[in-house]
């Protein structure tokens, strides 16, 4: 889930941090982070609809730039876009209206969405629920989603794995990218008791004849899979399907992935 600015929690209870998406925001797309959605959303609604999901009024939780959205879009899918970061909501405008697109992009956190949401066939939140800091917000994302969702309409959405995310911190630093006006190195580390990875970027941005340097973070929270069928049970949900994203079946428990998407359906 996006936030404009980190904030510390008054808990003593240490917390990952929201992630700078003030900083992120203008680079996101450059660094491919938004490249998981634009990939995996036909895909997803190809899936879903050939395993007996129907609908046309979709919300995209955790929306960021756009990428699922303009895809939907294109295809006369009636699209609502919730995001809490200003600055990604902004990116996401530019993109949608320079492709001519009909865009409803609404600030707010995806566990209190409000009441002012119609009743949905979809929700999709792709690369955010990692983004969550507890098994409590996870659920009250949850049941948000319930409550704005038909009956026998679908919850769906990945999550990197424990697994996953302790891979992908033995990769370091490395140079994410590097041309004449952009150049952004990537540090990812590992907390094993907490479970959270730490991606932290240098951004050198260049203006000009100057250099400008900044600085982001995102933590990425990882969550047993057993326990996310769970939550989806407390919640209401009927788990339909765990896949990877090579869309082969994923069970709790005993398959290995990094990552996996759940479709949930509203009983």
């Amino acid at each position: 889930m996006s936030s404009s600015a980190r904030q510390h929690s008054e808990s003593n209870e240490k917390q990952p941090v929201p992630a700078d998406y003030a900083v992120l925001a203008p680079v996101y797309t450059s660094l491919g982070l938004a490249d998981f959605a634009e990939a995996l959303t036909p895909r997803l609604i190809d899936y879903a609809q050939r395993n007996d999901w129907m609908g046309r009024r979709i919300l995209d939780a955790g929306c960021g730039t756009g990428a699922s959205l303009e895809w939907l879009t294109r295809r006369n899918y009636i699209t609502v876009g919730v995001d809490l970061s200003p600055e990604m909501l902004t990116v996401g405008t530019q993109r949608l209206e320079a492709a001519g697109l009909y865009h409803d992009l609404r600030q707010g956190d995806i566990r209190h969405l409000g009441e002012e949401l119609e009743i949905l066939d979809l929700v999709l939140a792709l690369d955010v629920v990692n983004e969550l800091n507890s098994l409590r917000d996870l659920e009250a994302f949850f049941h948000c989603a319930y409550q704005v969702l038909n009956p026998g309409r679908w919850l769906v959405f990945d999550m990197h794995t424990i697994q996953g995310l302790s891979q992908a911190a033995a990769m370091g630093e490395k140079l994410t990218l590097n041309d004449s006006h952009l150049t952004v190195t990537t540090t990812n580390s590992y907390d094993y008791d907490r479970q959270i990875l730490e991606q932290r970027y240098l951004i050198f941005q260049r203006d000009g004849d100057v250099w400008m340097r900044s600085e982001g973070a995102r933590m990425l929270r990882g969550y047993p899979a057993q326990a996310i069928v769970s939550l989806l049970q407390r919640s209401g949900f009927q788990t339909k399907h765990v896949i990877t994203t090579g869309f082969d079946n994923f069970e709790p428990g005993v398959s290995s992935a990094d990552r996996i998407i759940f479709l949930a359906e509203k009983h």
